[in-house]
This record gives structure tokens, C-alpha cells and sequence, in this order.
């Protein structure tokens, strides 16, 4: 990865985009999406997509969710303290002690997570997990009324956690579940706008909203767009490469071994064999792993593939550790390669390709 492109990841990611709250991010990845020729529309929900080679056959939907988790702001206490709520699956252990920004009209105001402290505690409950509730945000107001000049009830809070550099080839910040693969499918679409060789696919571009709360960006999204196959990307977190990771139960899955391909119930087999293909016929192979998940994938490829009448889907993992606290880790190989992956297997479809099981069920 070269510096602007990196420098690029950075601003993504770096820029808050709490589940509902996805607008400032989506205007980063529309610069983007528009200096690489692509036909812009946002709709209700704020889904971002982008249309290129418009016409095109056939037509291919590519995504990643813009959303990231947080926490919102459920109560103001008249002792000026914030009471919150979490947004998507905050790990539990990942509140105290951390910077946020509560983002209000007027703009981001800084605060500390806290909680009581478990010397101060009775028994065995200092080393308990604390719920969100038994926590507050303390933002240094004065007061109640102090807080609330500055603070509304359903202000979103994000960790101030920027994307840095972890050794050569990690990196790790808050809020790269998922806007990496944002970044992904941007930079796939630049190397094929780069090519010289002709691309016959019509690609569609999403950059969805609410995966982590509601799952309804990609849902419709993939309804507007009638696709005719989808490849959806998000951060794996079942990685063996970490103490506890266990391969028996989620397969041997480790950082800078290559993008995930995915096997089960929402994954097409036709897409499936078109990801291994591509990875495999390149000249320079991308590496890649396979995962087996038999049933729903808790991904955006489980809304897309309910679509209409059901939309062939791939789902594509990037190994990361540490989901959903403010120090998310991947690795720069996995994001390149997965870059090549899903720009190899844009490449090699052709008009009248068939992406259905009629062929396998009716020999047709």
C-alpha cells in the first residue's frame, strides 16, 4: 500500500461514523467513488452507491458497511455526568477509561469513559464486567445545566482512537469494522479503472449503513440495485493466530495469510468458485483462506442474499483482531490482497455468465 492510499484509509476511518450517524464518512468515500468516474445516488436510509460502466454485463454489486459501533447518550445526570447506551456490539470490557467525542451540532466534545473503581467496591464486584448503565461520560461540565448547553439526549459517541501503525505490517484503530472494506472495494474499482483491459461487468459500488443495528442498509440497497451477483466484505474476528483463538471451532484462520473466502448457507458456490478462481489464475496468485460458516453469516451478505429473489452472494473476510474495541487490528497484506481478489474476480466475468443453481439442480 503506498502512502496516499494509506493516507487515504486513514481519513476514512478516522472520520466518526456511528450506526445513524454515517453522513461525514459517506462524503469522504463519495470523493472517492467520484474522482474514479462513478454515477453517484444516496437514498433514504443514506446508503452510498456508485455506478460504473453503466450497461455493463453482468451486474455486480460490491460492499462494505461505513457504520461503526459507538455509544449514545441516554441520560444527564445534575451532576453534569452523561449516561449512555451502546450502539451495535460494544465489547464490554472496552468502555473504561477511553477518550470520546460526543458529537453535537456544535461539534465533538471531548469526554472520558468511567465507572466506579473496584478498590472502591464491595466482594468480588470490582472484577466484574460492568454493564454500559453502571457507566458514565465525563465531559468536565460544572453541572447539569453546564452539560446540557453543550449535550443532547441522543447525541452518538465515538472512542478517539485514530488509526496508527502497529509494527510494519498491522494497523489499529477504532472504527475499521468495517470502513476498511469501504476502502476495498473503492480501491478495487480503481484498479480496474486503471486497466487497460476491458471491464464487461457493470459495477455497483455500496458503501451501506446500519450493518451493526439493523442490517437494512444493504437490504435495500441490494433490492434498489437488482444485481445480478453481489460480493460482500467485512473484518473476520475468528482468527487461530491469538491465545484462546481456537481452530477447532472456527477453522485456522490467521492475519497476513490472505483474504477469506467463505463457505455456507448465504454463500452462492458459484461465487464461491469465482473467488477461488480468481485468486488462483492470477499471475501472481492471492492468497487466500477458506472458512466454513454453516449457517446465517452475521455479515451484510446474509441481508443481500435475501433480495428480491435471492441474490448469488460471496462473502469475502479480512482477518482482524480485538472487533469492536478501540484498538481493531488488520493487516496491510490481507487489505492488498483482498483488493486483488475482488478486482481479479470482477475481471474475469462475461456477459451471460449464470450465477444461479438451475444449472446444477436442472442441467440446463
Amino acid at each position: 500500500m503506498n502512502d496516499p492510499s494509506l493516507a487515504f484509509l486513514k481519513r476514512l476511518i478516522d472520520t466518526p461514523s456511528m450506526s445513524g450517524y454515517e453522513e461525514a464518512a459517506q462524503a469522504v468515500a463519495a470523493e472517492r467513488l467520484r474522482a474514479l468516474g462513478a454515477e453517484l445516488s444516496v437514498d433514504v436510509l443514506g446508503n452510498l452507491t456508485g455506478v460504473w460502466n453503466r450497461g455493463g454485463s453482468p451486474r455486480v454489486l460490491i460492499t462494505g458497511h461505513v457504520d461503526q459501533i459507538g455509544m449514545v447518550v441516554r441520560h444527564i445526570t445534575d451532576d453534569g455526568l452523561l449516561r449512555f447506551e451502546v450502539v451495535g456490539g460494544v465489547n464490554p470490557h472496552a468502555y473504561f477509561a477511553h477518550r470520546v467525542d460526543v458529537h453535537t451540532k456544535s461539534g465533538p466534545v471531548r469526554g472520558v469513559v468511567a465507572r466506579q473503581l473496584g478498590y472502591a467496591q464491595e466482594g468480588d464486584a470490582g472484577q466484574k464486567a460492568m454493564r454500559p448503565h453502571e457507566h458514565w461520560i465525563d465531559i468536565g461540565a460544572a453541572d447539569g445545566a453546564d452539560a446540557r448547553k453543550k449535550v443532547r439526549i441522543g447525541d452518538p459517541v465515538t472512542w478517539v482512537a485514530p488509526l496508527e501503525r502497529l509494527g510494519k505490517k498491522l494497523v489499529t484503530g477504532a472504527g475499521i469494522d468495517d470502513k476498511v472494506c469501504v476502502f476495498i472495494c473503492l480501491e478495487a474499482l480503481a484498479a480496474l479503472a486503471a486497466d487497460k483491459q476491458a471491464c464487461s461487468a457493470e459495477v455497483t459500488v455500496l458503501s451501506a449503513v446500519q450493518e451493526e443495528v439493523t442490517g437494512a442498509g444493504a437490504q435495500v440497497a441490494a433490492y434498489a440495485s437488482q444485481p445480478d451477483l453481489a460480493i460482500a466484505l467485512d473484518v473476520w474476528p475468528f482468527t487461530s493466530d491469538v491465545p484462546g483463538g481456537d481452530a477447532n471451532r472456527f477453522g485456522e484462520l490467521k492475519l497476513g495469510k490472505g483474504p477469506i473466502i467463505c463457505r455456507g448457507a448465504n454463500c452462492s458456490p458459484a461465487v464461491v468458485d469465482l473467488l477461488c478462481a480468481a485468486a488462483e489464475g492470477e499471475k501472481r496468485k492471492v492468497p487466500f483462506q477458506l472458512c466454513a460458516w454453516p449457517g446465517t453469516t452475521p455479515t451484510d451478505a446474509a441481508a443481500i442474499f435475501r433480495s428480491r429473489e435471492g441474490v448469488p452472494t460471496g462473502l469475502v473476510g479480512l482477518p482482524q483482531r480485538y472487533l469492536h474495541t478501540p484498538s481493531e487490528a488488520v493487516h496491510l497484506d490481507d487489505i492488498d490482497h483482498s483488493i486483488r481478489l475482488v478486482a481479479a474476480a470482477i475481471r474475469r466475468l462475461k456477459p451471460g455468465m449464470d450465477f444461479t443453481r438451475g444449472k446444477a439442480i436442472l442441467g440446463k
